[in-house]
């Protein structure tokens, strides 16, 4: 009986040090989709039911990394990215700013690197140093730009810029109807709608409030709108 048992033990140490697949392009995953309500665009205005999706997508993609090696880069990026902003949402700002900091490691490029996550670094920056007010952003945006070289970053920043005087709650969920919208009456959604539907619903949350400071903070900074 005892040798059975330790035959048992060691049978789990080897599953749990066994490599996990190695996956070099995204397609090569098992096909993974996500159940949402043919009204998508409510995900984004309803946080009882965004909970529920999100919960799903959480799970899905946490078993995804864990079962799999994802040498994709792009595909790596996008699914830390869509946890960043579920921890953002649910207010885990250390692992939001470590998943940022690994999606940064696999950029090539500066200006990429600089802007990773720009909006979240800063709440996440002003949660820290002055608590969830509009005046603690203002005041944590300010060091992030300061931080920044503008001219490597001016076409990104004035995105954060459009975002920030245009968005409102039904800007949001009209974004997310019109994109996906014909998708989700299937009944699910691909990763990369997935992304779609989370990041308009960190946008209602967590830029929607502060969209006038973003605007007159980037204005002042001389930051163009895309139309500028």
């Amino acid at each position: 009986m005892t040798n059975f048992f330790a035959l048992i033990v060691l049978g789990f140490v080897a599953c749990a040090s066994a490599p996990r697949p190695r996956i070099d392009r995204a397609a090569d995953l098992p096909p993974r989709r996500y159940p949402v309500p043919p009204d998508v665009g409510r995900l984004v205005v309803d946080a009882a039911a965004f909970a529920d999706f999100a919960r799903a997508v959480r799970a899905g993609i946490e078993e995804e990394l864990g079962a799999y090696d994802l040498r994709d880069r792009e595909a790596l990026k996008e699914r830390l990215f869509v946890l960043a902003l579920l921890d953002a949402l649910d207010d885990r700002w250390r692992p939001t700013i470590a998943r940022l900091d690994a999606i940064a490691a696999l950029e090539s490029k500066p200006a990429a690197r600089a802007m990773t996550g720009v909006s979240l670094r800063v709440w996440s920056d002003a949660l820290a140093h002055g608590g969830d007010t509009p005046q603690a952003f203002r005041a944590a945006l300010e060091r992030r730009l300061a931080g920044l070289d503008l001219d490597d970053v001016r076409a990104e920043l004035g995105m954060l810029r459009a975002m920030g005087r245009t968005f409102t709650p039904e800007v949001c969920r009209g974004l997310v109807e019109d994109s996906v919208g014909a998708e989700a009456r299937g009944g699910s959604l691909s990763l990369d709608s997935v992304h779609a539907v989370a990041f308009q619903r960190y946008a209602v949350v967590r830029l929607v409030p502060v969209g006038g400071i973003i605007d007159d903070v980037l204005a002042s900074a001389g930051i163009a709108l895309p139309d500028d």
